[in-house]
């Protein structure tokens, strides 16, 4: 079952690695199913890209 069958709104994720990969797809995943995301990696350009899609 996709993870935007589920409501997330409301609850809170951590995402290890969100600049790049799989932590980007799971930020981005947990976003679109409501939840608030709260991302961190070493590399700072690649969090801004990630933000960048999970705001637009």
């Amino acid at each position: 079952m996709p993870l935007s069958a589920y409501d997330l709104t409301g609850r809170s994720a951590f995402v290890t690695g969100a600049a790049s990969g799989i932590g980007r797809a799971s930020a981005v995943l947990l976003a679109e199913a409501g939840a608030t995301v709260h991302c961190a990696d070493r590399d700072e350009t690649g969090l801004r890209r990630t933000y960048e899609v999970i705001t637009r």
